[in-house]
């Protein structure tokens, strides 16, 4: 099975994209932010907007915060349906690739292995950045100064 990724020069671009917006912001205001700029989307259920990036499966953005946005985490890849030695390669290899590039940008990550999983941290200014590898996933946490 093919699966969809971000290059790790687009990761990069998306976070320098929310490390740009003006925080503090709300929920409401960070989404549109991120469908007129990104090309996500906003689905509403029960009442409530919930972000998506309909390139990926599942297509769900996660952003935390009550009043104010404090992270945003976001997949740069379809999560795998199946652990096999193809996908391991698949997901380290874009993992890889992207603290690669990250460092190029920021430095020298912290790294953290914990549990099945393995984070690459950088410090943006007052924000923070998180890429995470697991056993079927990889992801992009972006902490946002009033997440700190």
């Amino acid at each position: 099975m093919n699966y969809a990724a971000m290059s790790p020069a687009e990761v990069w671009e998306t976070v320098d994209f929310w490390a740009g917006v003006p925080w503090p912001m709300s929920r409401a205001d960070a989404q549109q932010r991120a469908v007129d700029r990104l090309g996500w989307a906003i689905e509403v259920e029960e009442g409530l907007g919930y972000l998506v990036n309909p390139a990926f499966t599942p297509p769900g953005v996660r952003m935390s915060g009550i009043d104010t946005v404090s992270s945003v985490h976001f997949r740069i890849a379809d999560v795998v349906a199946e652990e096999t030695p193809a996908t391991r390669a698949f997901l380290g290899d874009l993992f890889t690739l992207t603290v690669r590039e990250g460092a190029a940008r920021l430095g020298r990550p912290s790294i953290r292995r914990d549990r099945g999983h393995t984070d690459a941290t950088w410090e943006m200014g007052s924000a923070q950045v998180t890429a995470t590898l697991s056993s079927r996933s990889a992801m992009i946490r972006f902490r946002t100064p009033e997440g700190r």
